[in-house]
């Protein structure tokens, strides 16, 4: 007959290896949604890397072709260093993104984040009819890791561009400080919205399901969806204390409102 402690430690012991595999399985899906966020970004920024090179081209063969004008080969050669600029903020902006390694959250400027997820998106937001409006108080700060809090704005902004496709675009992202009264740290409340499609109300309470998304047959590879963005967006929200709320009208825009505690470390 099996002695009870060793059944309970027996049992204990395979707990806690199935619980290391659930963990080890959820950071290998983060990562696997990490890079499906950024695999999406790639055709749009394939297409931007195509017209930044033809520009250049074009630049230099006028250059060439007017030796003579100094002033216009000097005006070719300042185009072309705007442009490769352009495109290695694309690159470093994206590697900033997919790198794993970095857990130790930071205090920093939200604008700095919201800065670095814009290029990520590949290509210029005005190219699809979109205005684009920041309501961030330059002071505003942050206490997060920032690879996490860039996944979920950069799944949020790519969704909110394909709901505006083929319309003049209007995408918002506000934040502000909220007080709380009961607690010595703050918290940042981030809305990001847009004037796109919308999502029907029966879908609503749906979009945090994992696995559970309406772009599956979209004709273009980039704008297919895995139904796993928003719902890990949400995780890691609420991994940090924080909420992930959405509210939404057909053909009015929808409103993604992230409400995170800026828990900013102690002074010695």
């Amino acid at each position: 007959m099996t002695n009870p402690f060793q059944y309970r430690q027996a049992l204990h012991l395979k707990l806690q290896k199935n619980q290391e595999r659930i963990d080890n399985l959820e950071q290998q899906i983060l990562a696997a949604q990490k890079l499906a966020t950024l695999g999406t970004t790639t055709s749009l920024a394939a297409h931007e890397f195509n017209n930044i090179l033809m520009l250049m081209v074009n630049y230099s063969e006028q250059a060439l072709a007017q030796q003579d004008n100094v002033d216009f080969m000097r005006k070719a050669l300042e185009k072309n260093i705007q442009h490769c600029n352009r495109a290695s903020q694309i690159i470093q902006s994206m590697m900033g993104l997919i790198r794993l390694d970095q857990t130790d959250a930071v205090t920093i400027p939200l604008l700095d984040i919201i800065n670095d997820c814009l290029p990520c998106m590949g290509r210029d937001l005005r190219k699809d009819n979109i205005q684009l409006i920041l309501d961030i108080p330059e002071t505003l700060t942050i206490h997060v890791v920032p690879g996490q809090l860039q996944q979920v704005l950069l799944n949020l902004l790519i969704n909110a561009r394909q709901a505006m496709a083929q319309r003049k675009g209007r995408l918002l992202i506000k934040a502000a400080t909220l007080q709380n009264s009961s607690s010595q740290n703050n918290s940042v409340q981030i809305d990001i919205t847009d004037n796109g499609c919308g999502i029907p109300a029966e879908n609503l309470n749906k979009i945090f399901e994992p696995f559970y998304s309406t772009k599956t047959d979209a004709e273009k590879l980039d704008q297919r969806g895995t139904g796993l963005g928003l719902p890990i967006c949400k995780e890691i929200i609420e991994n940090l204390q924080g909420s992930l709320k959405v509210s939404s009208t057909p053909n009015l825009g929808t409103t993604f409102t992230l409400i995170i505690p800026n828990q900013t470390p102690s002074s010695p």
